[in-house]
């Protein structure tokens, strides 16, 4: 198709009004799945083939113009005696737990906050957290979610930034606040993590404990308890497009922004888990150990689960290292994880076969994951009884988390999956803006009703990440390079930031990182780029090695070189071999690419081709 007659097409669609839309995407997905004839154009955003990997009703159904709240409340009013939230042995019913929130609503209102206003929340994953969320979502009120592990000087950055005047936090956190003397805050108030733990938890938790004096901050208890005589307004009504939360990026190439999600982003993603038809079902567990300040806690993990009517188990402390023992401990139906839990898993000596036949949705997300250990994964899951292949997905805070999702229905070896059946993903080209057909590769753009309101406060950052197309259609650029087949899967090639120019070659690491890993002595490996006075930059592998490897470093970077000379250029064989006992992790279970970077530039000036770190702890601890 020739690039006017794309315009002239694109311009027409854009002037369908929504039942003419949903009819057109009807016929896409009879002409997806072969029912109807007719010949495809070549360009997703216009063919959308992943319409055939749903039902009718994915189509068909529109999101309820409603508070996130009152989602949830809607679609569980009559079954109020079921198990909402199940933490350290005890279980909340949904009738407790919207009881719970109204209790919350009233303790905020009675401190004076109103519609609009914006409370910083620095917590755990614990039920508190969630009746925070809910009760300022009712009053119309933004939570400002961030890391309860920052310094004092990050918390005051968060909250000036925000514009926040309430403060509720662990009492660590609330440590941290009352360092800073020039903050005018109207309330804080102290969560404890045992709040709502069963009495004994309780009582082991504080033995021996001494209770902190505080200049200003309440306990949870007492917050609650001066509400209950608030008898004033209790909801705000909905309005369309109002914030519900703000979410930080990662960070992990610049200093995070704030990114606003509202009603609509939470509702749709929600109601897009029911009209999928995926295997879910009312009273199914969720095992949620995720923190509380990302997209991929808040949206999938505490309101779908919460809306499907899951029993959603709370971990309100969590090492990656731990999932094999929670899984073994909760067998749960449902996990929302990422590619180095499940390596965790795999290599557990205690829990590695713990039955998993329970298990209807093994999710990874977050991280990219090789081809090699995809099939490695799958093979370990069907040992251990799950009847589903590992189900990937692909997403961006500023997406409200997911956009693409892999089923059985939709499996195909090495994707992310397919967008969602209100997204549309496309590609482009990053220099000209024109979109690129099926199977060509480039920058990977979403267009969604779960993309973000904006950053806060930072309209130059929100107008940098969205395009606006020829039709006046709006995607995300995700920083991400692709392609997309004609069955809709969406495979990634890799980060652009993550790109390593060496000498005016382009190398993706991802591309790199699968061959390595396909050999049986590399347990994980990462590709970062090292600066070179003679070719910019250079890349370097970090590798950690099997137990019954370490020792035969050298004979691994052989396997290694000729791997790579056998598939790719000679460019993309890494100059130097850093081999660790592990590699460093983001606070969301992710390599820490950043951090292997900037241990890359103590190398430098290093003559050596191989180096050790740390490989004798690694020796002695196995």
């Amino acid at each position: 198709m020739k690039k006017e007659d794309l315009i002239e097409l694109k311009q027409r669609l854009s002037q369908l009004s929504d039942e003419e839309l949903k009819k057109r995407n009807l016929y896409l997905q009879g002409l997806a799945n072969g029912t109807i004839q007719g010949p495809p154009v070549g360009y997703p955003s216009i063919d959308k083939t992943w319409l055939k990997h749903y039902p009718k009703d994915a189509i068909t159904t529109d999101v309820a113009k409603v508070k996130a709240y009152d989602l949830i409340l809607n679609n569980n009013k009559d079954h109020m005696n079921d198990v909402a939230l199940m933490y350290l042995g005890k279980k909340i019913t949904y009738k407790e737990f919207f009881l719970n929130v109204d209790l919350t609503v009233r303790a905020f209102r009675e401190k004076g906050v109103k519609k609009g206003d914006i409370v910083t929340m620095a917590m755990a994953t614990t039920p508190e957290m969630i009746y925070v969320v809910y009760a300022l979502n009712r009053i119309g009120a933004v939570s400002n979610a961030i890391d309860p592990r920052l310094t004092a000087d990050e918390f005051k950055s968060k909250i000036v930034d925000s514009n926040s005047k309430y403060f509720i936090g662990l009492d660590m956190c609330v440590d941290q606040i009352e360092k800073i003397d020039d903050l005018s805050l109207n309330s804080v108030i102290e969560v404890s993590p045992v709040n709502s733990a069963p009495k004994p938890i309780k009582v082991l938790a504080n033995l021996g404990t001494k209770k902190k004096k505080r200049k200003e901050a309440i306990s949870w208890t007492k917050f609650i308890d001066e509400g209950k005589k608030y008898n004033g307004l209790l909801d705000e009504k909905y309005e369309e497009n109002e914030a519900v939360i703000i979410l930080y990026t990662g960070g992990t190439t610049g200093k995070p922004k704030g990114v606003i999600l509202t009603n609509e982003n939470l509702n749709t993603m929600a109601t897009t888990q029911v009209i999928s038809d995926f295997n879910l079902e009312r009273g199914d567990t969720f095992l949620n150990f995720l923190p509380p300040f990302s997209a991929y806690s808040i949206v999938n993990a505490v309101h779908d689960p919460l809306y499907l009517g899951f029993q959603t188990i709370l971990v309100p402390k969590f090492e990656p290292k731990d999932f094999p023992k929670l899984m073994a401990k909760f067998k749960p139906n449902h996990v929302l994880s990422g590619p180095i839990l499940w390596d965790y898993m795999m290599n557990d000596k205690k829990y590695k076969n713990t039955d998993l036949s329970n298990l209807k949705s093994p999710i990874s997300g977050g991280d990219s994951m090789s081809a090699e250990f995809e099939k490695k994964l799958n093979e370990y899951l069907k040992k251990q009884g799950c009847k589903y292949k590992v189900q990937q997905g692909y997403g961006m805070t500023e997406v409200s988390a997911a956009a693409c999702y892999s089923t059985d229905n939709s499996y195909a070896e090495g994707s992310v999956g397919v967008p969602y059946p209100k997204n549309t993903v496309s590609v482009f080209n990053n220099d000209t803006n024109e979109e690129l057909g099926f199977n060509q590769e480039g920058a990977i753009r979403i267009s969604t009703p779960t993309m973000m309101k904006g950053y806060n406060n930072n309209q130059t950052a929100t107008d940098e990440i969205i395009n606006t197309d020829v039709d006046g259609k709006r995607w995300i650029t995700t920083g991400d390079i692709g392609r997309i087949d004609e069955n809709g899967n969406v495979f990634i090639s890799g980060r652009l930031k993550r790109m390593i120019v060496r000498s005016g070659n382009k190398i993706f690491p991802l591309n790199i990182e699968n061959l390595i890993l396909s050999i049986p002595e590399v347990d994980k490996c990462s590709i970062v780029g090292m600066p070179d006075k003679d070719e910019r930059y250079v890349p370097v592998a970090y590798i950690v090695l099997t137990e019954d490897a370490i020792g035969n470093e050298e004979a691994i970077i052989q396997k290694v070189e000729k791997k790579i000379k056998e598939n790719m250029p000679d460019f993309a064989i890494p100059t130097k071999f850093i081999f660790r006992n592990d590699l460093p992790l983001t606070d969301m279970s992710k390599i820490d690419f950043k951090e292997l970077e900037q241990e890359s530039l103590d190398y430098v000036d290093n003559n050596s081709k191989i180096i050790k770190k740390n490989m004798v702890a690694i020796k002695k601890k196995n």
